[in-house]
């Protein structure tokens, strides 16, 4: 059960925390992951390493150093500078207890660039799909359903799809992502071809260039959603990182291509910031951060974690696929 539970505002919802046969959900004890949990490894988590926690140590967490917290020093946090990502003053929004939502319905891809199937751009030799993948669900009798982008696909059946103005599916893992590529006619990026895909030809920092640019892509939310939603910092919640309504709070979850300026030269959007992507690194990795952070693990496209097994998922890692 979750703890969310027990505090003002009750969820219970269908199919959440559902981490099928092998999936392993919001493991709380990892290291060096970026996701902001409470491992002890610079990701906003409250464990004294400098990376917007409450440990203070200047980093955007509630320790009264001006950088972004809630201290009330004057850095966009929830001080007296009425930071709107303010976590003590966000109100939480109800979230459906009787249904998950699927608001994607059965989209399909439009049409290819440089000579790749629908949904994907070509980059040098090989093709990648332009916005991170969302799902659906293929039937025993072959028809398609809906899927929603909030609940992990488990043991189902499902398909990625490629296509602009979809809720982008987090909550899976490396395993389902590769399984939902395939299903597709496709495969996981490899880790080179990501890197390329978001670089481009000139191995920038970010997929618009080398210059910073703080909100370009889905990069700025200052309150971490578990904080928020939980309503405590208290180490539990880095467990329950697979609550479907973490992904439906105000100013989090994107649509794909919704920040325009957020596009690699060879038009793929999003690589950076939004949801964490799945590469086909058997050892477990994810690149480009997310929504919460994109500079903890490095900057922009160099942004990778590689602390989790391929059977891991949380809200926060998604993925796209590529094609020879």
């Amino acid at each position: 059960m979750y703890r969310g539970a027990a505090l003002l505002v009750v969820f219970a919802l269908v199919g959440c925390g559902d981490a099928g046969a092998t999936d392993t959900a919001a493991e709380a004890t990892e290291s060096g992951d970026g996701d902001g949990d409470g491992d002890g490894d610079g990701d906003g988590d409250g464990d004294g390493d400098g990376d917007g926690d409450g440990d203070g140590d200047g980093d955007g967490d509630g320790d009264g150093d001006g950088d972004g917290d809630g201290d009330g020093d004057g850095d966009g946090d929830g001080d007296e500078t009425g930071d709107p990502e303010d976590c003590s003053t966000n109100p939480i929004p109800w979230c459906d207890e009787t249904s998950t939502p699927a608001p994607n319905g059965i989209p399909e891809a439009p049409a290819g660039l440089g000579g790749c199937p629908p949904g994907m751009t070509a980059v040098e030799d090989f093709c990648i799909d332009r916005w991170e993948a969302a799902l659906v669900e293929i039937l025993p009798n072959d028809a398609l359903a809906a899927w929603s982008p909030y609940a992990s696909p488990g043991d189902a059946t499902v398909r990625a799809v490629s296509a602009p103005d979809l809720m982008p599916q987090g909550y899976i893992s490396q395993q389902r992502a590769a399984a939902a590529c395939q299903q597709a006619g496709k495969r996981l990026c490899t880790d080179a071809e990501w890197l390329r895909a978001c670089r481009g030809s000139q191995t920038t920092t970010y997929p618009f260039g080398n210059q910073a640019s703080p909100g370009t892509c889905n990069d700025a939310r200052t309150c971490h959603p578990a904080i928020q939603y939980f309503e405590t910092a208290a180490n539990w919640i880095w467990s329950e990182l697979d609550h479907p309504c973490l992904n439906q709070l105000p100013s989090g979850l994107a649509q794909t291509g919704g920040h325009p300026g957020c596009v690699s030269e060879d038009g793929a959007f999003d690589m950076m910031g939004n949801l964490h992507e799945w590469t086909a690194d058997p050892a477990g990795t994810f690149r480009g951060g997310f929504y919460v952070d994109t500079v903890v693990n490095g900057p922009g496209c160099t942004y990778v974690t590689t602390a989790h097994t391929i059977a891991y998922f949380d809200y926060s890692t998604g993925f796209r696929c590529c094609a020879d």
